[in-house]
């Protein structure tokens, strides 16, 4: 059988890695997609493509999935429609793949955020730190004991992947793939395309299309079409200080007080920060601490400034001597 996009979605169903939108479009469809008495449906090529569209597109809804009429495809029997006696085993198969996934990892419900205002910050439970544009949708799931991560994004966000390479986090765009370990970039969906910008690290794009795929490094802008066409190019100033507009992603400091310090890394980090020893808010700090987490940002500045830290939840306490 030829491996069609609709295939490739049914895959990924099974594995896990389509967005919560994705899920109950799929689902939705698969309750309705018997027809009455023994009969069914046989997809044309033309109509499970126009089929995937509905299901991965970010304008259409639920409904609108269900209302789908192919225009290509025949009624046939059950018995006779080798197609659907393959669709049929695989929604079995789908349907207890999900009952084993919700009984083993119920508890790791994925994260859903659509941001309502100019820009939303969301720190996903893995620590990555996001800055979501209006209207801007992202999903996040990572498996029970700490697995693969993965997400999906429809709109416009700011990324600050949190560092762990047994752990590769997977952002899913319709059928682009980026994978990532730890670093910081900038992604752009809509159905005809695709921008990415990096920042620090190295991000690897590919599709359905282009499986090859390109690794995109700093400061480089990768825009992807929707027929599989990839152009780079280097990223300026003016860019760079445009993706990082209206968030708190910028954390280098020069000869800057201890406590306006604290007061960025208690707005990026969504902690309170309570210094115990109020000399220490004279000391001075020169430091670039940008894409780097919470306990690693507490650590360099120890060094600098021979303080201690504790971390409870969303408390911190640092003590210290202070300055002379």
């Amino acid at each position: 059988m030829k491996k069609t996009n609709f295939n490739r979605l049914l895959k990924r169903y099974l594995n896990g890695q389509v967005s919560e939108e994705e899920r109950r479009k799929l689902e939705a469809w698969l309750d309705v997609m018997k027809t009455a008495e023994g009969s069914t449906l046989e997809l044309e090529e033309e109509d499970e493509e126009r089929l995937f569209r509905k299901i991965t597109s970010n304008i259409t809804n639920v409904e609108e999935v269900i209302a789908f009429r192919p225009q290509g495809s025949k009624m046939r029997t059950l018995l006779s429609n080798h197609w659907f006696q393959f669709a049929a085993a695989f929604v079995l198969l789908l349907a207890v793949s999900y009952t084993i996934w919700y009984v083993t990892d119920r508890q790791s419900s994925p994260q859903e955020v659509i941001a309502k205002n100019d820009i939303e910050k969301v720190i996903l439970n893995d620590g990555t730190i996001v800055w979501l544009h209006k209207d801007s949708k992202l999903t996040y799931f990572q498996k029970a004991g700490g697995g693969d991560r993965h997400a999906t994004l429809a709109g416009e966000a700011l990324f600050e992947v949190a560092k762990d390479p047994d752990k590769p986090f997977t952002i899913s765009c319709g059928t682009v793939s980026l994978k990532v370990l730890g670093t910081s970039f900038s992604l752009k969906t809509s159905d005809e395309r695709i921008e990415l910008k990096v920042l620090t690290g190295k991000v690897h794009l590919s599709s359905e299309i282009n499986k090859a795929g390109v690794n995109v490094a700093p400061n480089e802008k990768v825009i992807y079409t929707s027929n599989g066409l990839i152009e780079k190019i280097k990223l300026d100033a003016v860019d760079i200080t445009a993706i990082t507009a209206r968030t708190e992603y910028d954390m280098h400091f020069t000869n800057t007080t201890m406590d306006l310090v604290a007061e960025k890394i208690e707005k990026k980090f969504n902690v309170e920060l309570t210094v115990e020893n109020k000399q220490l808010n004279k000391c001075r700090i020169t430091a670039d601490f940008t894409d780097h987490s919470l306990d690693t940002t507490l650590k360099m500045i120890s060094e600098l400034l021979e303080i201690g830290y504790t971390i409870n939840r969303s408390t911190v306490v640092i003590t210290g001597k202070g300055c002379h």
